[in-house]
């Protein structure tokens, strides 16, 4: 959903742009990344968390997207320890991998790379099951996506939790959901100094480095977080208002922009192309201004 905060901090990030700035991209632009847009990024996922996170001692990469950079992550560790992902998660984890039949939609991962969207884009959540899946496996690729659309109370909560799989996990942050950041893409990802995955990988995603979208850091460096709560509070509202004309339960906690729902008798039929199995899943888009 778009903010027109965020549409605001585009045209910022893009005054005073410099010739030189485009020459210089492959060597200013990435210690600019480095030593500007990567403490900000710190501590803004500090501040969503309630201070409950926090990445000192986490080095991070860049990509053009984090859909790019996950597949490459996923495509590598297919073969060397699997991959599974949370059962109605986020398809996305293996859209870029060229042998998708390995990849198992199982809660199941002791052994494995567990991936999952925090919060889920299955129901807007993330349930104790999730958790488990999580601290079963041996090593986790977490994407942060819908997570600043929490409530504060709610993304403290998660991420106290999250503490136990942090060093063993890739964070991958989208920017394109949660903060609104769709005219431009851009995937960052926070690994801890001693994960073995990084050290293992350091060279090639040092390369994807080089490529990502320095307007969408810049954009990202104006965008006040108080902004977007206060339009996501209204959303919030919104939602719950629009569920409860409906006579649907009217969830408070997990994201607003997602939820799901396991009827019981018959519903409405302009229900029925929502139905997935025995899951109504119900997208948001509330007024987007």
């Amino acid at each position: 959903m778009g903010y027109e905060s965020v549409a605001d901090a585009y045209r910022r990030a893009t005054i005073g742009l410099t010739a030189k700035e485009l020459t210089t991209h492959y060597s200013d632009g990435i210690d600019e990344f480095h030593s500007s847009f990567v403490p900000h990024l710190k501590r803004e996922l500090s501040k969503l968390s309630g201070d409950e996170w926090q990445f000192d001692d986490y080095v991070a990469y860049a990509a053009g997207s984090d859909v790019d950079m996950m597949g490459h992550i996923v495509e590598a560790m297919i073969d060397r320890e699997g991959v599974v992902l949370y059962p109605g998660d986020w398809f996305g984890f293996m859209v870029g991998s060229s042998h998708q039949e390995k990849i198992k939609w199982t809660s199941n991962s002791a052994g494995k790379m567990a991936c999952l969207c925090i919060p889920s884009v299955r129901n807007g959540h993330v349930t104790d099951e999730m958790f488990s899946y999580l601290d079963e496996a041996n090593s986790c690729l977490l994407n942060i996506n819908l997570y600043p659309t929490l409530s504060p109370a709610e993304r403290k909560g998660v991420a106290a939790v999250l503490n136990s799989v942090l060093e063993k996990s890739i964070v991958s942050v989208s920017f394109s959901r949660g903060f609104g950041m769709t005219a431009s893409q851009l995937g960052v990802i926070l690994v801890h100094k001693d994960n073995p995955l990084r050290k293992r990988y350091d060279q090639q995603w040092k390369w994807y480095s080089y490529f990502y979208n320095q307007i969408a850091t810049r954009t990202f460096m104006q965008i006040n977080g108080e902004d977007l709560s206060v339009v996501d509070d209204r959303r919030r509202v919104e939602v719950s208002d629009w569920l409860t004309s409906k006579g649907l339960p009217v969830v408070g906690s997990g994201s607003y922009y997602v939820k799901s729902f396991r009827p019981e008798g018959d519903l409405p039929d302009y229900f029925r192309p929502l139905m997935r199995g025995k899951l109504l899943r119900l997208c948001f888009k509330p007024t987007p201004v």
